[in-house]
């Protein structure tokens, strides 16, 4: 019965409903109003209405006062453009005084635009593939990302203006034009990150290490931002999920980047053996080995092993084994130091406003009191969760020599700092070992001729399926532009997967001009 009648005032028929009401009740009060105000005056012995025509013409100057704060301020009320926008009869009037700004990318090129004579009228050159991080702008499903976030700036009503005063909107028939909003992003490699993951489920995450300027931040699958229903009813592709900032993953091998750091500031590059058949952390827990192992069993061969591994060597093989016995040798101190200063469990924020904020997900790094637990947990498995911009985050912070920069979406946002994860020198020295595994290593597919790539592999297991494949990586090595991190879910291995995606943007930001530069613009 409710949901009928909701149905009913929602619809067409509830406006004419509502519309009938409100001229009853304007005539009512109109034929009242003059029937008291020209009513004659008493005589001895009959009902005086001086005192009723007193209320009645205050509340009629009330009424007018009130309509007019709305007609002569009030375009600088949210409350006031909203129900504009929804319910004004006259789309003209609606068109020329309330004008939603543009979303610009960081060339000025258009990814949010007005379509005019429609005042929820809306264009997204870019479609599907920036949907998650530009939002939309829906009479049904609402605001989203930037769109909702910087909605008053867009739709004219700063939060924090000042300056508007009455009358304003009286005489500048376009006083609540919205203004435009600039974000860091690159509309081409926006593009073609998205084209290159193919419709499989996944993300990438391209930014500028020094200053976290996001060029690229894509989700995968997208969906169509004039119409989200399909998407919103889509249970298992889930569109709307926006997995570079909300999806937690095991990260897999790339976390070996945060542990070989990790050993480095304790002064630790120990060699250890690494054989075929694993290491056991404890009683009771099973061994762990390097995906090696598995692949000659699944040729029904036996894994020799690596034998005696340095940590660079361990780091360019991405031995398991290896950085098992690691990360239980450097202790739970250190562990739970190095994730609080990565900020792992904590939510990035990527763009604030007076409105509000963008924010990722908190990853996941549990406090560990026992080392047997840190053995699985060195290798990115176990209990650890990431998001794909807080791996980009880290990756950036060795490549900006150690220091960690908030991630940020628009434009006018000043460059933040968020701390040391690293002392310059190891920064340095994970370079060189990141730049080796290129080179020699897992990551060798990345080996872009003139780009000097620094990266590293991830192939995550997850339960209920195929795993997870990263890739995450920054160039050239000496003075570093760009980083780039690809998460393709289910993808298998990480060199397979989510490492083609990498070079390829790698190529294309270095043809944009991003990543061979002589000083990073922090913009």
């Amino acid at each position: 019965m409710l949901e009928t009648v909701v149905e009913f005032l929602n619809g067409a028929q509830g406006r004419d409903f509502f519309r009938f009401l409100k001229v009853a009740f304007l005539a009512f009060f109109t034929v009242a109003a003059l029937a008291v105000l020209f009513a004659p005056r008493a005589r001895p012995g009959r009902v005086s209405y001086g005192l009723l025509r007193v209320i009645v013409t205050a509340a009629l100057a009330a009424v007018l006062a009130y309509q007019a704060t709305w007609q002569l301020a009030g375009f600088v009320k949210p409350d006031f453009v909203r129900f504009m926008r929804r319910y004004n009869k006259r789309p003209r009037a609606a068109e020329t005084q309330v004008m939603r700004g543009p979303i610009l990318d960081r060339r000025g090129l258009v990814l949010a635009a007005p379509v005019p004579g429609d005042v929820w009228g809306r264009r997204y050159p870019l479609g599907e593939s920036a949907v998650h991080p530009v939002g939309y702008f829906h009479s049904r499903f609402g605001i989203t990302a930037v769109e909702r976030v910087c909605d008053p700036e867009l739709s004219g009503y700063p939060a924090e203006t000042k300056e508007d005063f009455p009358g304003k909107n009286l005489f500048a028939v376009r006083a609540a034009e919205g203004a435009a909003v600039t974000l860091t992003l690159d509309a081409g490699l926006q593009a073609k990150a998205y084209e290159l993951l193919e419709g499989r489920k996944g993300a990438v995450v391209v930014m500028k290490p020094r200053s976290g300027a996001l060029l690229a931040l894509v989700s995968s699958p997208g969906f169509d931002p004039l119409n989200p229903q399909s998407a919103v009813e889509d249970d298992e592709n889930s569109p709307v999920f926006n997995r570079a900032v909300q999806g937690r993953y095991p990260p897999g091998s790339t976390f070996k980047i945060l542990i070989a750091g990790m050993a480095l500031e304790k002064g630790l590059s120990p060699v250890y053996a690494c054989p075929g058949m694993g290491y056991i952390a404890g009683p009771n827990t099973p061994p762990i080995r390097d995906s090696e192992y598995y692949a000659y069993a699944r040729n029904g061969a036996v894994w020799p092993g690596w034998g005696r591994l340095g940590l660079e060597e361990a780091l360019v093989h991405s031995s398991n084994v290896y950085f098992a016995q690691l990360g239980v040798g450097c202790g739970t101190p250190a562990f739970n130091r190095v994730m609080a200063r990565a900020r792992i469990n904590e939510a990035l924020v990527y763009l604030e406003a007076a409105s509000g904020k963008l924010k990722t997900a908190c990853g996941h790094a549990p406090e560990v009191a026992r080392k047997r637990k840190l053995a699985l947990l060195a290798i990115g498995q176990g209990e650890v969760l990431v998001t794909p911009l807080h791996v980009a985050c880290f990756t950036a912070a060795v490549a900006a020599g150690g220091e960690m920069a908030r991630p940020r979406l628009r434009a006018d946002e000043p460059v933040e700092k968020l701390g040391m994860l690293f002392m310059p020198g190891t920064a340095k020295q994970l370079g060189e070992m990141l730049r080796k595994a290129v080179r020699s290593g897992t990551g060798r597919a990345a080996n872009v001729p003139g780009l000097e790539v620094c990266g590293k592999t991830g192939t995550a297991q997850a339960p209920g399926g195929d795993d997870h494949a990263w890739f995450t990586c920054f160039a050239p090595q000496r003075r570093p532009g760009i980083v780039v991190t690809v998460l393709v879910e289910r993808g298998g291995f990480g060199a397979k997967a989510a490492l083609p995606v990498a070079r390829a943007l790698l190529e294309e930001a270095d043809r944009l001009g991003y990543v061979r530069q002589t000083g990073e613009e922090l913009k």
